[in-house]
């Protein structure tokens, strides 16, 4: 493994052709969330098919509490959309076939000279795509338990997300300052029509003004409007709230979260 992709570091940015073709980055799947990102040895390996078939099991909590999940092999497209349909993954499988990634990062398993794989490394990345944690299932003990992944991200959250104690950021003014949580020069902080703030993230681009509208909502399809600009500690936080018009009934919400399967 490269030297440089250890705990604190930024993972690069990688771009692979998923199992429809279409090439993706890691920050175009992660979206500025966290990221599971599991290097997976191929659909052949009996010990990889029970590690995915775990993260399969998981995916619906760990992607629905602002997670993503992300696997690359060494297997086409083909191959790999057919692995991702049969044991009913909805995350990206990406490819690598030439081997180009796996070079660059010094992931490859030198030991299978037949498959040529990656080594079954797994890491979490927080919001930034900055390494928080690192496994290595070339012994299938490794790999990270599901309830090690939970604690792990619980943690990520912990660290990005002052809301993770919301009373406390409440009583104290209703958001906590721009230099708090997450890591960036800029962030976003969406907040309730009293200034109680939601959760937070990077913001990318020129900086708004007041009034501007900042994306909208999924849940009612809403603009979150910028409604203050603050300064601190050479940090930037945009405050938003929902614009009170429009958006059509909040009682009917826009997502399509369902009931996990049982």
């Amino acid at each position: 493994m490269r030297d440089d992709l250890v705990v604190g570091s930024e993972f690069p940015d990688i771009s692979l052709p998923e199992h429809t073709g279409k090439t993706l980055s890691l920050s175009q799947i992660a979206h500025r969330q966290p990221l599971v990102l599991a290097f997976v040895r191929g659909w052949w390996c009996p010990k990889e098919q029970i590690r995915l078939r775990n993260l399969v099991d998981a995916q619906e909590e760990l992607q629905r509490e602002y997670g993503r999940i992300a696997v690359a092999t060494v297997d086409g497209p083909y191959v790999n959309g057919a692995f991702r349909a049969g044991i009913g993954a909805d995350f990206p499988f990406l490819s690598d076939e030439e081997r180009r990634v796996a070079d660059e990062l010094d992931l490859l398993e030198l030991t299978d000279e037949l498959h040529r794989p990656f080594l079954p490394y797994t890491f979490l990345l927080d919001s930034n795509r900055v390494i928080r944690h690192v496994w290595c299932g070339f012994w299938y003990w490794g790999n990270p338990t599901l309830e090690e992944l939970r604690l792990a991200l619980r943690e990520v959250t912990r660290v990005e997300q002052p809301t993770f104690d919301p009373q406390r950021v409440w009583a104290a003014g209703g958001a906590a300052a721009p230099d708090a949580g997450i890591e960036g020069e800029v962030v976003w902080i969406r907040e309730n029509s009293r200034g109680h703030e939601l959760w937070r993230g990077v913001h990318e681009g020129e900086l708004p003004e007041v009034g501007d509208e900042l994306g909208r909502s999924v849940v009612d399809g809403r603009p979150w409007v910028v409604r203050e600009l603050e300064r601190k500690n050479g940090r930037v936080g945009i405050h938003v709230s929902k614009e009170s018009q429009g958006g059509g009934d909040p009682h009917k919400v826009g997502h399509h979260i369902t009931v996990p399967r049982s």
